[in-house]
């Protein structure tokens, strides 16, 4: 198993993590599919041999001990979604968006590093379109966000020199569950169209990194 390339995947029960983490799999790669619902767990793991389930929650567990000996690549998926204004946010609320969206990815990084270093791997961050462009509707998630695009961006610094490739993807309208707008759902981004984007930095060819991956609707929504 230890020869197996392998992905530690959050967020992997649902939307885009589940997507990534099949789509790994079925390339044939080992993947620790790290999330909070253990019957979607359950699931996924009969999905493929290959499909490590890892019950957690990122933000009362030990990040470190859900990072294997062997890291080929490391995808932070699992996100929040307040859609509140400054007005509403509580500071508990932003504490627990904050916790998630950007410090997890963080500390999970963080322990992953010195796997990742040894097999020159790469960190792909979910983002989203929020991370580059406010609305009145989420600004405690866009603001996660742009912190995390912040956090891509001086890692993949400070890792150059170290081997490590750090892509973000930024996924425009998703049909996930977190996507709670009022639009046709159908006019949606598919969450293995992410998925496929996360994918493609991961297996890129060994002399560049994709930095940056915007995934955008065919047609813009607004909502």
């Amino acid at each position: 198993m230890d020869s197996l390339r392998t992905a530690v995947v959050t967020g992997a029960t649902s939307g885009i993590g589940r997507e990534v983490a099949l789509q790994l799999a079925e390339l044939g790669w080992r993947v620790i599919a790290i999330g909070r619902d253990r019957e979607a767990l359950a699931e996924l793991s009969r999905r493929s041999e290959r499909l490590v389930p890892h019950a957690a929650d990122l933000l009362t567990d030990e990040i470190e001990e859900l990072i294997p000996a062997r890291v080929d690549a490391l995808v932070p998926a699992a996100g929040i979604s307040p859609s509140t204004g400054v007005e509403e946010t509580t500071p508990g609320e932003w504490e627990r968006v904050f916790a998630l969206n950007v410090t997890a990815g963080a500390a999970l990084a963080r322990h992953a590093l010195p796997a990742l270093r040894a097999a020159r791997g790469t960190i792909v961050f979910v983002n989203s379109g929020a991370g580059t462009a406010a609305r009145p509707r989420n600004t405690p998630y866009a603001a996660s966000k742009h912190a995390l695009r912040a956090l891509a961006n001086g890692l993949r610094v400070e890792e150059e020199g170290h081997g490590v490739r750090v892509s973000t993807v930024y996924p425009g309208p998703t049909d996930t569950p977190m996507f709670d707008g009022d639009v046709d759902r159908a006019a949606l981004i598919r969450p293995a169209s992410v998925a496929a984007a996360v994918v493609m930095a991961i297996t890129a060819s060994d002399d560049v990194q994709l930095t940056d991956i915007h995934v955008r609707p065919r047609r813009e929504l607004s909502w």
